[in-house]
């Protein structure tokens, strides 16, 4: 038979069987249901489908009669706090509500899945008890449990955290292994943050090459050590103050110590409460700094005291229509103010119309304060295993991405199988 004719036939029989079941799915079509649109990243879309079946889920939020947006906060304890924004659409327009759940650092996956449906369950109670599925849904409540005693938390809201990370990879010819150790001590309230950490990391690459003589073997080490520590105090609804300390010691920027202790101050244009959706907020920072060097750097020091000063102002926007953050940071040394460094940084997401999305992020940073690097020129190895930071003007980085889909809008059906990917439509990503 020729093979054309096969191919024909195939085709044929794989389209009869795809209409034979796109005629049944459309069953799963449940009538006079919201329509709902699911606007979170890393929900299990699978088991919420799963657990909450009287609802239409749709793959736009142009398509929904209930947007939910999902935003998430860290909390004190490594956490996370959860606030969906129910958005009222079409018939729904103006009813709108905002369900809030917090999940611990120790919650399994299936621990958070099951808050995240909770959740939902009472955030979707009045748009389908204002739907023709009214009926189906039924309210349950558990019985009232004897009161009891306030719990008292042993550790006064204090979390710690240990950690050891190590990654390692080679060939004949070369190898990579890193380490890296830390430990952090944090405490969180309403009116006081703190947060301790300390870092150690060992970098370390070998390689081995042949110069036409000999094999050639070339070891290349990087050491890092720093302590970080922030004493934040609230003041109203707008306005924080306290004082962070850094200190570090860098093989490759040369910093045999630096260390400072600052004063720092912050203003919120919006209040505070409303930090899961929108902050402008600008922070003023002055540094008393001691540094010491491994070599004497390029304008003759081996160690010197400093005075330096930074203001930045971070906009977030979080909105049904995307999110949006950007961040402007200046920084200079009082005894010379030619020496400076100014940064931006922005990035951005939005779903512009239906099925089509586009996102964006970029940093420029205009540098003029090495007072760091070494006397001397740098060695090819240096260069080649970035061994030793070099002078430099600039830097810069970004990238977008743009998707389009299109298709069936809509999505109720859970098919796990060969994987979760499925279908809704065909997706166009174009990205740099």
């Amino acid at each position: 038979m020729p093979i054309r004719i096969i191919c024909f036939l195939a085709v044929l029989i794989f389209l009869q069987t795809t209409i034979i079941f796109s005629q049944t799915d459309q069953s799963l079509i449940k009538e006079g249901a919201p329509k709902v649109y699911i606007d979170c990243g890393l929900c299990d879309i699978n088991y919420i489908k799963e657990q909450i079946q009287i609802v239409n889920y749709v793959n736009d939020r142009k398509d929904a009669d209930v947007h939910i947006l999902f935003v998430t906060q860290g909390t004190g304890a490594s956490g996370s706090e959860y606030s969906l924004f129910f958005i009222g659409q079409n018939h729904f327009s103006g009813i709108n509500d905002t369900i809030k759940f917090a999940t611990d650092q120790t919650d399994s996956e299936d621990n958070k899945r099951e808050k995240t449906v909770n959740a939902l369950k009472l955030g979707l109670v009045r748009y389908i008890g204002k739907s023709k599925v009214a009926n189906q849904m039924t309210i349950t409540f558990q019985k009232t449990k004897q009161q009891e005693e306030k719990p008292i938390d042993d550790w006064n809201f204090w979390y710690f955290q240990l950690s050891l990370n190590s990654n390692i990879s080679g060939e004949e010819r070369s190898n990579y292994n890193w380490l890296n150790g830390s430990f952090s001590a944090n405490r969180v309230t309403e009116d006081l943050k703190v947060n301790l950490r300390l870092s150690n990391s060992y970098t370390e690459n070998n390689f081995k090459f042949y110069d036409g003589n000999e094999d050639v073997n070339i070891k290349s080490v990087s050491r890092n050590q720093s302590f970080s520590g922030a004493l934040y105090f609230s003041a109203n609804d707008h306005w924080s103050w306290g004082f962070s300390a850094y200190a570090f010691r860098s093989t490759y920027s040369n910093i045999s110590l630096s260390a400072y202790l600052a004063p720092t101050i912050e203003y919120n244009v919006f209040p505070y409460n409303q930090s899961n959706q929108r902050q402008l907020r600008i922070n003023y920072r002055i540094s008393p700094t001691y540094n010491r060097y491994f070599e004497q750097t390029i304008f003759f020091k081996s160690n010197e005291s400093l005075l330096s000063q930074e203001l930045s102002a971070t906009l977030s926007l979080i909105e049904p229509w995307g999110s949006t953050t950007l961040k402007l940071t200046g920084a200079n040394y009082f005894h010379d103010f030619s020496k400076y460094e100014l940064e931006v940084y922005g990035t951005a997401s939005w779903k512009i119309v239906k099925g089509l999305s586009f996102s964006v992020y970029g940093g420029y940073s205009k540098i003029r304060n090495q007072i760091s690097l070494p006397i001397g020129t740098a060695s090819l190895e240096e260069v080649l295993l970035q061994r030793r930071q070099l002078e430099t003007g600039y830097s810069y980085w970004g990238g977008f991405g743009i998707s389009y889909s299109f298709g069936s809008i809509y999505n109720n059906i859970v098919n796990p199988r060969f994987g979760s990917s499925g279908g809704g439509g065909t997706t166009i990503i174009i990205s740099n």
